[in-house]
Order: structure tokens, then C-alpha cells, then sequence
């Protein structure tokens, strides 16, 4: 059986050879937001903007919306932490699983994983139940600042620039006993730190977005410390 300082060692090298293939250098970039799927507008009305920490609560699909338009647009995508992610979701929503890295099972390194994706991953996505103290989460916040990167995370998080809560959904799709889900209706809660009072907006959410264009084909995922 493979020990904890094996796989932390495998996950370390894996992580590096995907920093020297996308870079690691935030310094500069050429747009403040990043892409994102216009249905999306109306709940990130300035878009999704480099350096921010977005939090979501409650749905691990608007997490994955959040990151599709960016990845099927060439950006790099981590998600550290979130080990029921698997290729089948993730390509489902819409995500370029050619420029995907998966890292379900950081451990007791979970900030310096995060952080090393924070550096060199366009949009990081972060479990509800990772190791990190406050200051962890200020120093990811600020290295996202300085690298241009964006972070998602699952649960609350102090200082976020946006909070994203799922209150409700419903599914559409079935008929009488027959048909397919197609896809659901969510009703999300979003609060802005900049102030102002928090609004209700109703998203239509795909099961599955690969029935607009195509099954994707399964390109191979990165997954570093564990299996998603």
C-alpha cells in the first residue's frame, strides 16, 4: 500500500510537470475576466475577474459552470479537494478535460497544492473540506491577486468577493413517465463584498452540456495525489 509520503511525493512531481507545460508566471495577462457563459451574467454582472475568490455553496454544478466558458476557451482548470469529482461531471459541464488537473486528496499539504495551483492554473477550484487555517485562506486570496488567478471555492469564505448559496432547484425534462432529465432550474442567493443587498436569480443549469454540441471526446485528466 502506497504511503502518505509516497503519494505526496507523486503528487509534487505530477503537479511540477503541469506547472512547466502551462507556466507559472502571473505577472501579466492580457484580460481582466475571464470568459464565462453568458447565462452567468446575471449573477457576476462584472464577469468572472482574475485575482477574485468566488465562493459557492451548496451546488457543485454552478462551481463547474463557473469554470466551463474559461476552459473550453483554453484556460487551465485545478480542482484540489473535491475527490466525488470525476471526468464523466466535469466533461459534462463543459470543462476541457485536456486542461484539467485533479488533486482530490491533498492532505495535510493542502495549502502549499493550493497555492502551487493558485501560481500556475488559470481557475482553481477548492473543496469544502480542505486543510486550511484563516491564513492559509488570506494568502491564497492574496497570491490569486498577484498571479491573476481565480478561486472557487465550496463552502463559505471570509472576505470573498462574491457568495454564491443554492436555495432551491427544480428539474425539467421528464414527461409523463418518459423523456430524460435535461436539465434543472436553481434558485441562487448572491451577496457582493462590495455591498448592496443581496439578490435572488433563477439559472437554467444543463444535466448534461455536451448535448448542444457533441459528446467531448474523454481526453486524459491530470490526476495528482489520489484518484478522483
Amino acid at each position: 500500500m502506497e504511503t502518505a509520503e509516497a503519494r505526496l511525493a507523486r503528487a509534487r512531481e505530477a503537479l511540477a510537470g503541469v506547472q512547466r507545460r502551462v507556466g507559472t508566471t502571473r505577472d501579466r495577462w492580457e484580460a481582466p475576466t475571464l470568459p464565462l457563459a453568458p447565462v452567468l451574467d446575471q449573477v457576476l454582472p462584472q464577469g468572472l475577474r482574475r485575482g477574485q475568490v468566488v465562493s459557492v455553496v451548496g451546488s457543485t454544478s454552478l462551481m463547474l459552470a463557473l469554470a466551463a466558458a474559461a476552459s473550453e476557451s483554453g484556460s487551465w482548470t485545478a480542482a484540489v479537494g473535491m475527490p466525488s469529482l470525476g471526468v464523466v461531471a466535469a466533461a459534462r459541464r463543459g470543462l476541457d478535460l485536456a486542461r484539467v488537473a485533479l488533486m482530490p486528496h491533498p492532505g495535510a499539504q493542502a495549502a502549499a497544492v493550493a497555492g502551487a495551483c493558485v501560481d500556475g492554473m488559470d481557475v482553481v477550484l477548492l473543496g469544502p473540506r480542505l486543510a486550511l487555517s484563516d491564513a492559509d485562506r488570506r494568502r491564497l486570496a492574496s497570491r490569486a491577486r498577484e498571479r491573476g488567478s481565480v478561486i472557487v471555492a465550496e463552502g463559505p469564505w471570509s472576505g470573498a468577493h462574491a457568495s454564491l448559496t443554492a436555495v432551491g432547484s427544480r428539474w425539467h425534462g421528464l414527461g409523463a413517465g418518459d423523456g430524460r432529465l435535461r436539465g434543472r432550474e436553481l434558485v441562487v442567493r448572491v451577496e457582493e463584498r462590495r455591498g448592496g443587498l443581496a439578490r435572488m436569480v433563477t439559472l437554467p443549469i444543463e444535466v448534461d452540456s455536451s448535448l448542444r454540441r457533441g459528446a467531448p471526446a474523454l481526453a486524459p485528466v491530470r490526476s495528482l495525489g489520489g484518484a478522483a
